[in-house]
């Protein structure tokens, strides 16, 4: 099965087995759902006490192609985690920071 959504931080691109839908419906739900469904993936590589969870930016191009940054509080400091679901991840990360304007909250 081919990979459909990357979670990236510490500079790694840790592959998932979640769907793209199953991303992009639970951020329609609640900008910080997503991040839920990869907290697990996070702490198992080393990420750990998590204290909070704040949404940072999204990057939707549409239901192939986007990234959602959060940065999180843990017990040594903070890092910002990034979820990824693009054909090509790096590319789509070089888009995500080249972007001008931010991800619109109303």
């Amino acid at each position: 099965m081919q990979v459909e959504v990357y979670v990236y931080f510490l500079d790694i691109f840790f592959p998932t087995d979640l769907r793209k839908e199953e991303i992009l419906k639970a951020f329609d739900k609640d900008l910080k759902k997503p991040f839920e469904l990869v907290r697990e993936i996070v702490e198992e590589h080393g990420i750990k006490g998590i204290k909070k969870v704040e949404f940072y930016d999204a990057l939707i191009e549409s239901e192939d192609e986007f990234l959602i940054e959060y940065y999180i509080e843990f017990s040594k400091g903070n890092v910002a985690v990034k979820i990824i679901s693009s054909e090509d991840p790096r590319r789509m990360l070089g888009r995500y920071y080249n972007i001008e304007e931010r991800y619109d909250l109303s």
